[in-house]
């Protein structure tokens, strides 16, 4: 088990990838800032990759490790509601459940 796995968890892998990502994407748009002609199109597309590692990183960070308490579970708890919901309207609908009424 290496340093970084042991202070990053089992994300690290992620983590590093999307900080690189960022990082090129930083280095990309400044090198294009400091040229004569600037062209947006290739400045927001070096956003968007800046955007993308961050999001990578993100999701490392917040998926990537063994705790409990460091997962975001936001997305599963509401995954979770709206398949409750889109369920009990399915048997509402099809008069299967008459506890479902409320």
């Amino acid at each position: 088990m290496s340093g970084l796995e042991e202070k990053l968890g089992p994300g690290h892998q992620q983590i590093i990838l999307g900080l690189l990502i960022f990082a090129s994407g930083a280095l990309w748009g400044i090198m294009l800032a400091n040229g004569e002609d600037t062209d947006l199109k290739d400045l927001f597309v070096s956003a968007v990759i800046m955007l993308s590692g961050a999001m990578i990183t993100l999701l490392g960070v917040s998926f990537g490790t063994d705790n409990e308490e460091d997962r975001t579970n936001d997305l599963q708890d509401a995954i979770s509601d709206l398949t409750g919901m889109l369920n009990d309207l399915q048997a509402k609908i099809s008069g299967g459940n008459d506890d479902a009424e409320e």
